[in-house]
């Protein structure tokens, strides 16, 4: 009897291992800091993250000094050659796989920018914001 006990509580433990490490709240997200418009290293940049996203990784995007220029409605950047698209349309694939982008309200300003030029479900950033996810123990920072 303490042997089917035994392998019972053994089955049971070895369920609830198993959901933890499956749980969204434990999913492994990667922060891009993109720091440039130029198609070469921000195609990159956006490329890795629609292939995480498409992985099962979370994925943020920081886009901060020349970099805010990708989440521009009206500025036009070189398309990725790897992709054949737009960096803005990279950009907009990520987030519609449910990527989190966040611009820089400091270089937005020195960019001449204000929110109402960015593609819509861009969120301003500030320290409270960038912080907390660069910090948080399940996170990866990769810069570009």
């Amino acid at each position: 009897m303490y042997k089917a006990l035994g392998s019972i509580l053994f089955a049971v433990m070895l369920l609830a291992a198993s959901a933890a490490v499956f749980a969204d709240d434990d999913k492994q997200t990667i922060f891009y800091n993109v720091t440039t418009e130029e198609a070469w290293a921000a195609g990159m940049a956006l490329g890795q993250a629609n292939k995480a996203l498409e992985n099962g990784y979370g994925v943020a995007i920081f886009l901060n000094v020349r970099g805010v220029y990708i989440a521009s409605k009206t500025f036009q950047t070189d398309t990725n050659a790897a992709s054949g698209m737009s960096l803005q349309d990279m950009l907009k694939a990520a987030m519609d796989k449910g990527a989190q982008v966040i611009i820089c309200p400091m270089c937005m300003a020195k960019a001449g920018m204000t929110m109402d030029d960015v593609i819509d479900g861009v969120v301003k950033g500030g320290p409270d914001v960038t912080m907390k996810l660069m910090t948080d123990d399940d996170t990866t920072v990769i810069s570009y």
